[in-house]
Order: structure tokens, then C-alpha cells, then sequence
């Protein structure tokens, strides 16, 4: 059956259409939610890799001995929901965190990664844990000791 041959098919069209857009419309909210999903997942994964770069780094130079350094560079950037909002690498000696490296997220979650295969005691310049703010970053990491108990500093270069 042809349009031009029936006049039906002609005024069924504008409704025809106007179907057509709003399952086209009420099909972007999943897809959109779908992709940020993603999104946050592969940030996450990243996120988790990266930590963990970050605590097998400092154990090995622990293994290796005073005077053993790395340079990382890590980028926690996102665009999703879930961003960088703070680093912290290490604590004061005694203090509860002193092998933990700790990233918060803009969601208020926390990931932890923890040196403990050797034990490792990261501090920044000051003798407490560093915290950097800034989602990329070069990040040195020196095994250096102190009296008789060895130490990662890690610094912001």
C-alpha cells in the first residue's frame, strides 16, 4: 500500500513519529546511566591499580634498603561521579595509618591499599602522612632511615 494511494497512511504518520520520539527519548536516561556506570567503573579499577602500585612500590623499597627511590605517575582524574578529592600516604610513627595509603572520593567513599609484606612505615617531608590534593601527580617514593627503623618519604614532585 502506497502513502499517495491512501490518505490514511498520511494522517497516521505525524502520530507514527511522534511514537518514535518518545520511545527514542525514554531510551536515553538508561543509556546515559549505563555509560556513567561505566564510567565509574573503569575509574575505580584504576583507582585500585593504582594503589596498589603505590604500596608494592614503597614494600619493595623497603626490601631494597635505605637510599632506594621511585618515581610514579599517577592520575586519579574522572569526569563521573565519583572523583578525586584527596590522597593521604602514611602517618607519624605510632600513629594508625602509617602503612595505609588512602584515597577519598567525592561520594565520600575511602579506598585503602595497605604496605604490610614487608610492614611499611610511609611519612611525608614533616614526619606525619603526606596528603596531596591534586588528582595528577608525580609521586617520589625514598627508603631512608631513621635511627634504627627504616622508612618510605614520599613526596610531591
Amino acid at each position: 500500500m502506497r502513502i499517495s494511494e491512501d490518505q490514511r497512511a498520511v494522517e497516521a504518520l505525524p502520530l507514527r513519529i511522534m511514537i518514535i520520539a518518545i520511545i527514542a527519548a525514554v531510551s536515553i536516561v538508561p543509556a546515559a546511566d549505563a555509560l556513567e556506570s561505566l564510567r565509574q567503573s573503569e575509574f575505580l579499577k584504576r583507582a585500585e591499580h593504582q594503589l596498589d602500585v603505590i604500596t608494592s612500590t614503597a614494600e619493595t623499597l623497603v626490601m631494597e634498603g635505605p637510599g632506594s627511590a621511585r618515581t610514579l605517575a599517577l592520575d586519579f582524574g574522572s569526569d563521573g561521579r565519583a572523583r578525586f578529592s584527596l590522597l593521604v600516604l602514611g602517618d607519624a610513627l605510632g600513629g594508625p595509618g602509617m602503612a595505609r595509603v588512602m584515597l577519598a572520593l567525592s561520594t565520600g567513599a575511602k579506598m585503602l591499599s595497605i604496605a604490610d609484606d614487608p610492614p611499611v612505615w610511609m611519612r611525608g617531608d614533616g614526619g606525619s602522612g603526606l596528603i596531596v590534593q591534586t588528582p595528577a601527580f608525580d609521586l617520589r617514593l625514598e627508603c631512608t632511615l631513621d635511627g634504627s627503623m627504616d622508612y618510605v618519604l614520599a613526596q610531591v614532585v
